[in-house]
């Protein structure tokens, strides 16, 4: 057993994960696809702002399959957000969309 001063522990190499890179090529890139898709613009908005309200995302689905989407709730209120956001992954995931992208 080495003593609390030996370095016998110095010469471990801790194993550090490789750290993934930043995520924001990744919108960068997801955001020119919406915005081709869709043919509407994220304006000033970075990518998580241009989509918290649903509005965009209901639109792709729109774009992609149209007739899908009957009604875009547009209120601006948290829960219309919210709706329209569960909408889009509820749709996503029953029509397996993330499968054909």
């Amino acid at each position: 057993m080495a003593s609390p001063g030996s370095d016998a522990g110095r010469h471990l190499q801790l194993h550090q994960p490789h750290t993934e890179p930043a995520p924001e090529a990744a919108f960068r890139e997801a955001q020119k696809w919406i915005e081709a898709v869709t043919g509407r613009c994220f304006g000033e908005k970075d990518f998580r702002g241009g989509l918290e309200n649903g509005i965009l995302l209901c639109e792709l689905l729109s774009s992609i399959k149209p007739g899908l989407v009957k009604k875009i709730n547009r209120l601006p209120t948290p829960i219309a957000g919210l709706v329209s956001v569960l909408f889009w992954i509820q749709t996503s995931v029953l029509f397996q969309l993330f499968d054909q992208l």
